[in-house]
Order: C-alpha cells, then structure tokens, then sequence
C-alpha cells in the first residue's frame, strides 16, 4: 500500500506524496522531542519519566525510523549482484549518453567526456540483450565516431 502511494507504478518517486510524508513523520519525531522537554517541567518522577520516554520514542519517532528503513531496504540494488534494467530504464541511459556526447563537442575537454561516455554505453551493450543490445552497440559506436572525428580535427 505504502509503495502504490509513493511511487507510480514504473518506479519513479511521486514527489509531492514522498514530501508531505516525510514532512509529516519528521515533525511528529520533533513533536515527540517537545513533549520529553514538557516531562521534565511537568513531573519530577523518574519511573513516570521513564514511561513517557519510551511511549514517546515507540509513538513519535519509531515510525520515522521505521519509514527510513523501509526505503533502504526497497532499494533492489546490491552490491556485488549484477544490476538488470528494465527496457525503459535502458532506453533512458541510452538517450542520456547520446545527449550528452553531441552536447560534449562544445566542451573544451570533449574528447575525455567523449571516452567517458563510450565506456559507459560499451558498459550497458555488455549489460543489455536482444534489440535493446543493438541499441546500445549503435549508441557506443556512434560515440566513438564523434571522439575518432573529434581527435582528427584537434591535430590538424
């Protein structure tokens, strides 16, 4: 239930829900510590004290921790485990690369951008399979072009 609120169903961030519920939990946790300061003014039982604290720290800030962790945990990505990107996902890093190559010829240091890059795109081919493999060989060598172009037009 938590993910369908905070999330949209292909993974992105719903930023204005994820917001107003951090929002939310963090002023409770802050709550929680006003109301240990009012014990201390209100009683002068440590037992009763003592009680509070706990009902505070369970009530107020264990479901800030508890949210913090949960997001921790969904986080699919584990070292040492290979990562596996959806076709969308692909696609995108895919687009991202090639953006940011032709946007990279203007650059003074284009061709260390441009070498960057074609590792990153030579990386997701070796990653991705079917079409999206052709894809990613298409985007690598065409990176490469601009970087073989790009280093002939310096030395002349």
């Amino acid at each position: 239930m938590l993910t369908r609120m905070l999330f949209y169903p292909d993974g992105r961030v719903r930023f204005r829900r994820m917001a107003i519920t951090v929002s939310t939990l963090v002023f409770f946790a802050m709550f929680g510590t006003g109301f240990l300061v009012l014990t201390t003014l209100m009683t002068h039982n440590p037992p009763l004290q003592i009680v509070w604290l706990v009902l505070v720290v369970v009530l107020f800030k264990a479901p800030l921790i508890a949210f913090a962790w949960w997001l921790i945990a969904r986080n699919k990505e584990v070292p040492g485990v290979p990562v596996v990107w959806s076709e969308t996902e692909t696609h995108e890093i895919l687009r991202y690369l090639t953006t940011q190559a032709r946007e990279s010829l203007d650059q003074h240091d284009a061709e260390v951008r441009l070498k960057y890059l074609s590792r990153e795109a030579w990386h997701v081919a070796d990653r991705a399979d079917g079409t999206l493999k052709a894809d990613a060989v298409g985007v690598a060598l065409e990176i490469d072009r601009l970087a073989a172009r790009l280093g002939g037009r310096r030395s002349a």
